[in-house]
């Protein structure tokens, strides 16, 4: 290669290779620009140089060693093609024991399996705006988050694979105590990523609902993420990392990615599932077994998933590109539940209302028997994807008790003490909205509203209030958008007010709840969401009977309540995360 050449503009020096130009006086320009020069050559000599991987700091990277349990590796089912499809076999031998039986001994069989976990490490999920193609031709900004993780097949003394040594062990021998030894395979790494949230983040939708979002594959994303957290690691997709099989030792390196999040979401769980062969079998319910089936035909397949649990603070209007940060096991419960018990408590201050003497006075306060039933929301069970909206009923005991009081004065008396004089307003308007005259369309709305409740246009004219209670019942089913529809249709710009008085219901049996079970109000005004939670859950220690307690909780929180609180209340340690068998197959 040709050395360098640097003219300086001065005879005789046309051709000066550039180290020897040092050597003589420069014009400051020369100088600076053979400087510049250097500078130059030094960067790229810096490019240059061989390629290694941004070093992470300590608790970067949070890893989780693969899960492998001898329980899991001895699957235990009956034959049941034999033990219902064939049950006419059964039978009570005289002469030799019932376990011989062919019925007999298709129980409980044990189906001893190889099993196999992948350690995965994470980075806490991040955002970032990127463009995402929405045709051929056309882009558009989009927030994606993303979650950067780490599998690896381990190898040596602790592989990834676990097996027993023996099949021959007495069946009656405890699991937990056979012989196993480790081993090495390829594993072919299938990554299923959904992020969930079971968060309520919009006024009326109750205290949870669930929302859940699948892993995309986003190349354009992709780049983006590499060039933010190392333009040098390569990261895979869901897709490429099921390409290949991953080999005893090896590791590789991918990125989950999500687009169209809810950005209001404060917490959130990531569930992985692929990274482990474990598996249970389930028989569903009524499921439909017969002799000519194949052998367990009717069960069904749940692998095993890991949940990670993360929380962030979400906002709609300033939505920024932050890290989540790793939660635990029920902090969004606690949260949740907590947050509730101030929102509750600040009702009374803020309606200048007493709603534990009003609902008293009412005979629908705690007694010896504990709460009407009428006040509790119908039991919709623990699954967090039935939606929990809240109920109507509740709302329309209260009005049925006022309306059943002796005068006027002393109906609006108490409509105060449970809601406030805006209670008083509401009630008045919703009532005049049925005995009033409105326009044709809302009178057409009206009167099919009234024939469907079996209320005539008279006796809605005479006890306006009573018929709100009957028309307001077909509202139960609905989702609390198109509740709001429904009763603006009907009761024009006063259907407003029906998922109000829902609320301060809720709110008034809460506090009337907390009074029995000796909870001071001021106690929980003073408090932080967690430390509202840990007030209640001192004051629940002194509940013995079950029954009561799950009163207590669906009276405080709603038919979600006891699911939530046992799940706020559990105890976890250290970094969490759980493994958990979820998607049937």
């Amino acid at each position: 290669m040709r050395p360098l050449m640097q003219h300086t503009g001065r005879p005789g020096h046309e051709n000066t290779p550039l180290m020897g130009v040092f050597a003589r006086p420069l014009p400051q320009c020369s100088r600076m620009l053979a400087v510049c020069w250097t500078w130059c050559m030094l960067a790229v000599c810096a490019v240059a140089e061989p390629p290694g991987y941004r070093e992470l700091a300590d608790g970067v990277l949070t890893v989780i060693p693969p899960n492998v349990a001898v329980a899991e590796m001895l699957l235990q089912d009956d034959l049941h093609d034999i033990t219902i499809g064939r049950r006419e076999l059964a039978w009570k031998p005289k002469q030799a024991a019932e376990v011989e039986t062919f019925v007999a001994r298709a129980t409980g069989r044990e189906f001893p399996r190889e099993l196999w976990c992948l350690e995965f490490a994470f980075k806490p999920p991040r955002s970032i705006d990127v463009e995402v193609p929405v045709s051929a031709s056309k882009m558009r900004r989009s927030r994606v988050w993303y979650l950067v993780y780490r599998v690896r097949n381990v190898a040596g003394p602790s592989a990834s694979g676990m097996r027993l040594k023996t099949e021959t062990d007495d069946p009656g021998t405890d699991r937990s105590t056979r012989a196993v030894e480790r081993f090495e395979r390829p594993i072919r790494f299938l990554p299923h990523f959904v992020l969930e949230s079971f968060e309520a983040v919009a006024e009326g939708e109750g205290l949870v609902a669930y929302r859940a979002y699948l892993d995309r594959v986003m190349p354009t994303a992709l780049a983006a993420i590499r060039g933010r957290e190392d333009p040098r690691r390569p990261l895979l997709d869901s897709a490429e990392m099921a390409a290949e099989e991953i080999a005893p030792g090896e590791e590789r390196w991918g990125v989950a990615t999500w687009e169209a999040i809810d950005p209001r979401i404060d917490f959130f769980s990531i569930t992985v599932t692929g990274l482990t062969n474990a598996l249970q079998w389930r028989l569903p319910p009524g499921a439909d077994v017969k002799a000519a089936n194949p052998p367990n035909a009717a069960l069904e397949q749940v692998l095993q998933s890991l949940r990670l649990d993360f929380w962030k603070p979400g906002d709609a209007d300033l939505d920024r590109a932050d890290q989540a940060s790793i939660g635990f096991r029920g902090m969004f419960e606690r949260m949740t539940l907590g947050a509730r018990l101030l929102d509750d408590a600040s009702r009374p201050g803020l309606n200048a209302s007493t709603p534990e003497a009003g609902l008293e006075r009412l005979g629908l306060g705690w007694g010896e028997q504990g709460i009407d039933k009428d006040m509790l929301e119908p039991d919709i069970g623990d699954d967090p994807e039935v939606p929990d909206w809240g109920s109507l009923r509740p709302l329309q005991t209260v009005i049925r008790k006022v309306l059943a009081l002796p005068d006027a004065a002393a109906r609006a008396a108490v409509v105060r003490e449970v809601f406030g004089e805006r209670g008083v307003r509401s009630l008045r308007d919703l009532a005049e909205a049925v005995g009033m005259p409105v326009d044709p369309e809302r009178e057409a709305v009206r009167q099919e509203a009234l024939e469907r409740a079996g209320i005539s246009a008279e006796d809605a004219a005479k006890a306006p209030l009573a018929a709100v209670v009957e028309l307001i019942g077909p509202f139960e089913s609905l989702s609390p958008s198109e509740r709001r529809e429904a009763a603006g249709r009907l009761f024009g710009e006063a259907g407003q007010h029906v998922e109000w008085l829902m609320r301060e219901v809720q709110a008034a049996r809460a506090l009337a709840t907390l009074e029995a079970i000796g909870l001071p109000l001021r106690e929980v005004q003073r408090a932080d969401a967690l430390a509202a939670f840990e007030s209640l859950e001192t004051a629940l220690m002194e509940q013995k009977d079950p029954g009561r307690l799950t009163e207590i909780l669906r009276a405080l929180f709603g038919s979600r309540g006891p699911a939530l609180y046992r799940d706020a209340s559990a105890v976890h340690e250290g970094i969490d995360h759980g493994w958990a068998f979820r998607y049937d197959l």
